[in-house]
């Protein structure tokens, strides 16, 4: 089960400071509210709205195209997601002096190619992206994309490689003069990952559940986020073979997700997968297997409209 990349839920949030001071109606930083509370449908209106707007600069464009973007992709829309990011890329550092912002939007692409199966061509737009913030002494952002490069390398059990990936993450962050509570969420989750790649499921559960107390001193249980910290919190208790913890708490986070993401989402039928192994392992396996393919069949038409829509951005892998 595909874990959590936190990238561009929190690496657009250091542009905010930025558009605040160029538009004082406040209107473009609503963009980063809305975002942070997961209203997916009411940020793609906002953003659009602004993009109407002929009187932003090039850089603002570009920063409420990520933005976009980033809605699109939460949608399932990634073939329009694609497009924003592509168009951010072009206008967002066109003087030369918002080379965060431009790092930014190429890590929240990052993201998307990670979500359309396109591994290596996502690790290789982090490390461009990373390249980026290094070069602007950007500590928080280089520290988010170390840290997606490990959930990268935790999913595909490359333990030595998430372990390194993670030292340079935490060590980055120390350095970030103001890391956000969000940051810190995405720290803690990646570690707690890593630690059930290693087998170590309590260390797990620790950071799932110090991380999940973190994210709801800001979030409401409405995010979808939220949802699914309590998904991987479930799947840490069944690693550690607490049934009743783990159902518990993936059914929670399954109907979190329903409530507030609807139950044909990409999410919704991994969290759907997750429950089905809490029930094999307690032994209602006819239960578990309905669900089960419920869920696979969910994931599978998901992934061929997916197919359908991926592009690769060319400006990106420059």
């Amino acid at each position: 089960m595909r874990r959590i990349l936190f990238c561009v839920l929190l690496g657009i949030i250091p542009s905010a400071p930025l558009i605040c001071a160029q538009d004082p109606t406040g209107a473009l930083a609503n963009l980063s509210d809305l975002s942070r509370r997961g209203q997916i449908p009411q940020l793609i209106q906002a953003a659009n709205s602004l993009l109407a707007n002929d009187k932003l600069t090039p850089t603002d464009q570009g920063i409420v195209l990520t933005y976009l973007g980033h809605g699109y992709q939460q949608s399932g829309d990634f073939a329009k997601a694609t497009a924003s990011y592509e168009k951010a890329l072009t206008v967002i550092d066109r003087d030369g002096q918002h080379s965060s912002e431009y790092a930014t939007t190429l890590g929240s692409l990052a993201t998307l190619y990670v979500d359309t199966g396109q591994i290596a061509t996502a690790k290789h737009v982090l490390l461009r992206s990373l390249t980026l913030f290094e070069n602007e002494n950007d500590h928080a952002g280089s520290a988010m994309m170390w840290d997606d490069l490990a959930t990268i390398a935790a999913d595909q059990h490359s333990r030595g490689e998430a372990r390194k990936y993670m030292a340079r993450s935490i060590a980055e962050s120390h350095l970030a003069p103001n890391i956000s509570n969000d940051e810190l969420v995405a720290l803690a989750t990646t570690e707690a990952r890593i630690a059930e790649c290693e087998g170590d499921p309590r260390t797990a559960i620790s950071g799932y559940q110090h991380a999940l107390a973190l994210w709801k001193q800001s979030h409401s249980d409405q995010h979808p986020d939220t949802a699914w910290l309590y998904v991987l919190l479930g799947g840490a208790y069944l690693q550690a073979g607490d049934l009743p913890d783990a159902r518990e708490n993936t059914n929670h986070g399954l109907t979190l997700l329903e409530v507030g993401s609807g139950s044909q989402s990409r999410r919704y039928f991994a969290a759907e997968l997750a429950c089905a192994r809490v029930l094999d392992a307690s032994g209602a396996h006819d239960e578990a297997s309905k669900l089960r393919k419920e869920a696979e069949a969910g994931l599978n038409t998901n992934t061929d409209r997916q197919r359908a829509q991926q592009q690769i951005s060319i400006s990106a892998l420059r």
